[in-house]
């Protein structure tokens, strides 16, 4: 358990968070965390857990690797969840008491990766629902819009809705017909604002679960693309069940409308009183 230590996080970031639904946040994490987690990318990449998958249809296109609750195997990965100043920065941003570890997505795109990131928001695919639940997106390597910077639409964890889940694989896999289509953002820029940063080895973007983003492959670059996206959530989250949800590693023992403090899905830090 963590709690309040000196985070360089100003107002005007936290109110950048709440309005845009997301915000860059730069050099929080030092050169020891990221050669720790880099050591434990390629660790995981040998022998990925058991939710390890490789998106993009195409065989002969470059990797992109994705694992998720890594830090229930590996334990750099435990120790970036409970001791980085991830849970803090959360916690700032969200403006929470407290903040529960949700989980964690290792996200490689080796160059040649012509698989994208599609359109989409996160909490459809999540058995959690409430304000304050967000991701720290964490550059392991120094990331442009050629190797696969992601975009998000300015506002849109605002526009009251939630889109039906897409398959990263290629394919539509989840399906909740209660919810409408992901509009086309790409056919309609026009109609939108976009933020997108330039990134550096311990700069973080942080995104709200309801924020539409998307990112390109890492087709034309000749970088590797590594980058920790971890979940956080806050005092008003509840465990949900979804139809078109991407399940748990295990049962995490909750009922629907329960608060999400259990052993999967742990407190890790309180504000200071």
């Amino acid at each position: 358990m963590t709690s309040d230590t000196h985070i360089d996080i100003s107002d005007a970031d936290i109110a950048a968070y709440a309005r845009d639904g997301a915000v860059c946040l730069r050099g929080l994490f030092d050169a020891d965390w990221i050669a720790r987690l880099r050591t434990a990318t390629e660790r995981v990449m040998a022998a990925p857990g058991p939710m390890g998958m490789r998106y993009g249809r195409r065989e002969d296109a470059g990797t992109f690797f994705g694992d998720m609750y890594v830090w229930t195997f590996d334990a750099d990965f435990e120790a970036f969840a409970r001791r980085s100043p991830a849970a803090a920065i959360a916690g700032a941003l969200m403006r929470s008491d407290k903040v529960n570890f949700f989980y964690d997505h290792l996200l490689v795109k080796e160059p040649g990766s012509e698989a994208p990131t599609p359109w989409h928001h996160d909490l459809p695919y999540w058995c959690v629902d409430g304000d304050q639940v967000c991701s720290v997106w964490l550059a392991l390597d120094p990331v442009r819009r050629d190797s696969g910077a992601v975009e998000f639409v300015r506002g849109s964890h605002r526009w009251g809705k939630l889109f039906r889940a897409q398959d990263f694989r290629g394919g539509t896999l989840f399906h909740d017909q209660a919810l409408e289509a992901i509009p086309d953002i790409d056919a309609g820029r026009d109609r939108y604002e976009f933020l997108c940063w330039d990134t550096e080895p311990g700069d973080c973007i942080v995104f709200h679960a309801r924020t539409v983003h998307g990112a390109a492959g890492n087709a034309t670059s000749d970088r590797r693309r590594r980058a920790l996206s971890t979940r956080w959530t806050g005092d008003d989250a509840r465990f949900v069940e979804r139809p078109a949800m991407s399940q748990p590693i295990r049962p995490p023992g909750l009922k629907p409308g329960d608060a999400m403090d259990c052993d999967l899905f742990p407190v890790v830090w309180r504000r200071a009183a």
